[in-house]
């Protein structure tokens, strides 16, 4: 009698192909599984922090994220970075004074992966962002009345213009183009037109009082190869170098109601939480905005 020994069963060799199978496919799955989780991430990956104080005086911190606003309690503001995060921008404005909204900043980070200690400013107070200790972020508070020179002050409200004649044809124009002045004379080339920002007639004034400025040109001296700053030192010598014209600008100085940070934050359609605040408005506290 012959008795069957055989039992059933994976041979080794058939074992080992079944587990390279499943292998190649876990391999081929792996890669979509992470681009997946990567996708998810980088969709939520974007948001913003706000401290700052309400009318009351009462300090008030939120994490947005996806439209959804999450409030954090406390006596005091710490930001900590998402560990997502790939830069952040920081945004401060100071307490604003009773005549003048307070200085807004900005500064960019690629990267940081330590807490920051946020305090806004009171009326009249400056904001800063600090690091370990370390003031990394400073905006001051309202500075007084605006005038002339105060870099919020950037609408023209009239613009006069004295020339050197040549016996060419049209009329001498000057008028606001954004944040340029365009004028229009007569020079020893004919009737020509220049574009010149308001920010370099600031800094290239002649003299001013007041919400009004005086500047003299100084093409001819550059022209020469002078630099405005040392053509500021002849403007008026009567000599080799000529000035073809002189403006009288006159700003609005008017107190800002608004504070720059938030006609930035407007502009970017952002509403509600330190938006209605106001912060760094005229008689505001300050207030801080981070991004990422």
């Amino acid at each position: 009698m012959v008795k069957n020994n055989q039992k059933s069963g994976f041979s080794l060799f058939e074992a080992c192909v079944v587990m390279l199978i499943v292998g190649i496919f876990v391999a081929l799955c792996a890669n979509a599984y992470s681009k997946k989780h990567v996708t998810y991430q980088e969709s939520d990956g974007h948001g913003r922090y706000e401290c700052y104080r309400n009318s009351a005086g009462t300090l008030m911190q939120h994490y947005v994220e996806n439209n959804n606003r999450r409030s954090v309690t406390g006596n005091s503001c710490v930001f900590r970075p998402p560990r997502y995060a790939k830069y952040l921008f920081l945004n401060a404005v100071g307490g604003g004074s009773s005549t003048a909204p307070g200085e807004f900043k900005t500064v960019f980070y690629s990267s940081l992966d330590k807490p920051l200690t946020v305090e806004p400013g009171g009326v009249n107070g400056s904001t800063s962002i600090k690091l370990d200790g370390t003031v990394i972020l400073s905006a001051a508070a309202g500075q007084g009345s605006l005038n002339a020179t105060s870099s919020e002050a950037t609408e023209v409200r009239s613009c006069t213009f004295d020339y050197k004649n040549t016996d060419c044809d049209g009329t001498p124009t000057c008028q606001q183009k954004g944040s340029d002045l365009k004028i229009s004379f007569c020079n020893e080339s004919g009737y020509v037109t220049n574009i010149l920002s308001l920010e370099y007639i600031k800094q290239y004034k002649s003299s001013y009082s007041g919400n009004t400025l005086i500047y003299k040109d100084l093409s001819d001296f550059t022209s020469h190869g002078i630099t405005p700053e040392s053509a500021l030192t002849q403007v008026g010598n009567t000599g080799t170098y000529n000035s073809f014209y002189t403006i009288r600008v006159t700003f609005n100085t008017d107190p800002l109601e608004k504070s720059e940070m938030v006609r930035y934050l407007e502009q970017m359609g952002i509403e509600g939480g330190i938006v209605s605040a106001n912060p760094g408005g005229k008689g505001k506290p300050g207030g801080v905005v981070i991004m990422w």
